[in-house]
């Protein structure tokens, strides 16, 4: 039986590269509904690349890839991969990102940041944006700063915000990348936790792209560690961190461990 009829993401032989710089080749990944993977590797080994082709702010140049059973590109006669402005915003609105950055408007409140796009793409009216924009900020512990702006908020209290803010658009898949690479050291935890409770008690498909080894093996059922732009090695969090069998892995881990 096809395990990508079962997934709720499918890539099949995704290559990607920039220029002479070859990002991604040849991957293939299938990820079922409300599955949470963890993928880690050395920098430069292709993860965020691969979250920003799932959310389509790139295009792969070989490979399929299907969400919730629709293909997001199609190949032109030249080979080329097409897709309609309408389509994409389609696939976008079942797939949120939270990035390194927050990307917060800045002159907007922590509400409106939140209730933007459910208003906007989703024309959702604003008392009903807005009630589910205060029930999402309570989520994140944020509830008596809605009205604050990102200048006057913390980095993990921004990117609390930006983890309400893609929940807004209640999609079904969620992307994290490193999002906890930009704050300090103590504000880490807060962030994590909010990830950490979406993994606990969501039905919410969840890729994590991070470097926080014990996180990952906390909230993950599957780990994927990635090397110049392949899959090395993935299985359950125990297997990966308990015996890995590749050795490149083993020499990641060795040396994340001895940091």
């Amino acid at each position: 039986m096809d395990e990508a009829l079962h997934s709720i993401v499918s890539m099949r032989q995704v290559s990607k590269a920039y220029g002479a710089t070859q990002v991604l080749r040849c991957v293939d990944l299938d990820v079922a509904t409300a599955e949470r993977i963890s993928i880690i590797g050395p920098s430069g080994s292709g993860k965020t690349t691969l979250l920003r082709l799932l959310m389509t702010l790139e295009a792969p140049d070989e490979g399929e890839i299907v969400v919730a059973g629709t293909p997001i590109w199609t190949r032109t006669k030249s080979g080329r991969p097409s897709a309609s402005s309408k389509h994409l915003r389609a696939i976008r609105s079942n797939v949120g990102m939270v990035f390194q950055h927050f990307n917060l408007f800045p002159h907007m409140s922590a509400l409106k940041n939140v209730i933007e796009a459910p208003m906007r793409v989703r024309a959702t009216p604003r008392p009903e944006a807005e009630a589910l924009g205060r029930e999402l900020l309570d989520q994140v512990g944020l509830a008596k700063e809605a009205d604050r702006y990102p200048s006057q908020l913390s980095g993990g209290q921004r990117q609390r915000v930006a983890i309400a803010r893609a929940l807004a658009m209640q999609p079904s898949i969620m992307l994290f990348d490193e999002i906890t690479s930009a704050l300090d050291i103590e504000l880490v935890g807060e962030v994590l936790g909010v990830v950490r409770r979406l993994a606990h008690e969501s039905q919410m498909t969840l890729l994590i792209v991070t470097h926080e080894m014990n996180f990952a093996r906390d909230v993950s059922d599957r780990i994927v560690f990635m090397d110049a732009g392949q899959i090395v090695e993935q299985g359950a969090p125990e297997e990966i961190f308990g015996a890995p069998q590749n050795e490149r892995t083993q020499r990641f881990l060795k040396a994340v461990r001895e940091r």
